[in-house]
This record gives structure tokens, C-alpha cells and sequence, in this order.
């Protein structure tokens, strides 16, 4: 696989015989201040138990030589029930520029409607047949921020990751599961993996394997090419923008996640068109983008 050879090839590492089992390594924060005193000592092995489920479950058959890195800030809201509790989350996930010391996000999102049981003690177990409100979302999560990190490096190559999420996205709509319905306003898991799927929107992944891979990544070597690949990239993602519902998911992620990271990038471009070409776009983020080219003066 493309990624498990760059990643080979690139990163230097103590041992060279020593290879990841883990897909994963995620960051896990657990903030409890809206939670009733008397139901902290139910979730005191929480944030370690998703820690464990998230990092040492097998989630491919991929030995990567290192494992994608990824946060999960959840932020629980209220208890609902016996042993039931809801929480907004905040899924981030990450990727090194290669030819140099930086990273690039490769996927940033905010999810306000997960419900859940959680039993002190019980583990959490993967059965990717059956829907269960806790392991279910950290599988969804888990494949999500995989098939995100795989398109970077080879042109819709997360599609098998993004189908196992679809699988578990069905599963929670079929169960008539909070979160895991359509929605008519704000962000749904359910219409996200949808349009990831969808041959429509494969315009969108693509320039995101060309923004990375022929971008990002040669910046360092070749900076000409790598700049027409990144505008190459926004054009596409402009051009289904165009005829897309105002109500897209994959397209406002793809901007929540990388607006700040564009903006800086085209500081010096000798054309600041690029800055006015980016808010049309994404007229969400339209504030940055004008300070940032009032940096260009």
C-alpha cells in the first residue's frame, strides 16, 4: 500500500525492524464538568477505556510504520438514563508533510448528538453485525479518520474503510438510534459517509489526494508544481460546490478543516486572486481569508 511504503521510506525510526500493530493513535480527553458529582465515580475508567478500545483494536490489515495520529474531545452534556449519557465530540485526525516538520489536518468535525450506555467495568467490544450506541460510534469514528487519512496518499484509496463506516452508519438508522438519522439542518454522520461514497462527490477526494500528495508534498522540492496542484485541487472542489446542495457535508469539512491552513499557505503567492477565489468558495471562512491577505501588503 502507497502509504505504508512512503511512510517506510520517509520516517526514521530507533529499531527499523519494529513495525506498528496499531492503525491508531488517538488522544482521548474526557471533560466532565456538566456531569453531576454523584455520576462522576460511574465514568472514572472512561477516557481509559475508549483510550484502549480506540488504539488497540485491529482496525485493517495494514502494517503501518506509524500509526495516524487523531483526537477525540468529548465533552459529556448530560446523563439521560440508568447508566446513559449524552456528549458533544470533537474528531480530529492528522498527517506529516513530508519533506518536512509539519503536519497538515486531514480531518477536523464537531458531533453535538452522541447517546450512549456506558457501565463501569463492562468492556467495550467490536461486532461490526450488531449496533451498540458506544462501540459503534468509536467504530465509526475509527474507520472515518482511516479511509480520511488513506485518500491523502492514493486517490480513493479509503473507499474499503469508508464502506466499513457506511455498514455502521445503516446499522444505527435501522436501529432508529439518536444521531444516526437524517437531519434537516447541521451535521449528520448519515449524510457525511453518504456523500463520501458517492461518485457525485469523488471529485472532492480526489483533490484531496492531490492537495496532499502532489501538493503538500512537494512543496519542499518542487513549490511551482505543488502550488498548481493545490489550486488545481480548490478548482475541483469549487466546481462540485457549484452544483452540490447548500446543505453538503463533505465539502464544509473539507473547509472547517482547512481554511486556516490555506490561508497561510498562499501568504507571498505572488496572485492574491487566490484569497478572493477562497472565500467564494467558502464564504464561511471569508473573515480569514481577507485578514490573511491584507498580510500579502
Amino acid at each position: 500500500m502507497l502509504r505504508t511504503l512512503l511512510l517506510s521510506l520517509t520516517i526514521l525510526h530507533a529499531s527499523s525492524s519494529f513495525l506498528f500493530a496499531q492503525q491508531l493513535q488517538c488522544e482521548i480527553r474526557v471533560n466532565y464538568e456538566s456531569i453531576p458529582s454523584t455520576h462522576k465515580d460511574l465514568l472514572v475508567n472512561f477516557e481509559s477505556d475508549i483510550r484502549d478500545y480506540v488504539n488497540n483494536y485491529n482496525w485493517g490489515n495494514d502494517n503501518l510504520d506509524e500509526p495516524i495520529r487523531c483526537t477525540m474531545d468529548i465533552f459529556m452534556q448530560n446523563v439521560v438514563g440508568e447508566n446513559r449519557y449524552s456528549a458533544q465530540v470533537f474528531v480530529g485526525s492528522s498527517r506529516p508533510i513530508y519533506n518536512g516538520n509539519q503536519t497538515s489536518a486531514v480531518l477536523r468535525l464537531k458531533d453535538d448528538t452522541w447517546e450512549f450506555t456506558y457501565v463501569k467495568a463492562r468492556p467495550i467490544n467490536h461486532n461490526p453485525y450488531t449496533f451498540n450506541d458506544l462501540a459503534s460510534f468509536l467504530d465509526f469514528y475509527a474507520y472515518l479518520i482511516i479511509g480520511y487519512d488513506y485518500d491523502t496518499y492514493d486517490n480513493l484509496n479509503g473507499t474499503p474503510h469508508f464502506q466499513k463506516a457506511a455498514d455502521i452508519a445503516s446499522l444505527g438508522r435501522s436501529a432508529g438510534a439518536k444521531g444516526w438519522q437524517p437531519v434537516t439542518s447541521g451535521f449528520s454522520r448519515l449524510q457525511l459517509i453518504e456523500e463520501i461514497l458517492n461518485a457525485r462527490f469523488a471529485p472532492v477526494r480526489s483533490a484531496s489526494y492531490i492537495y496532499h500528495f502532489t501538493g503538500l508534498d512537494s512543496l519542499a522540492t518542487a513549490p511551482d508544481q505543488a502550488y498548481r496542484n493545490i489550486l488545481e485541487a480548490i478548482r475541483m472542489i469549487g466546481d462540485v460546490k457549484r452544483t452540490a446542495d447548500a446543505r453538503n457535508q463533505i465539502i464544509r469539512v473539507f473547509f472547517d478543516t482547512k481554511y486556516k491552513e490555506l490561508a497561510e499557505l498562499f501568504v507571498g503567492y505572488p496572485d492574491p486572486k487566490v484569497f478572493f477565489d477562497l472565500a467564494t468558495i467558502d464564504p464561511t471562512h471569508q473573515t480569514t481569508y481577507e485578514e490573511y491577505r491584507k498580510k500579502q501588503k
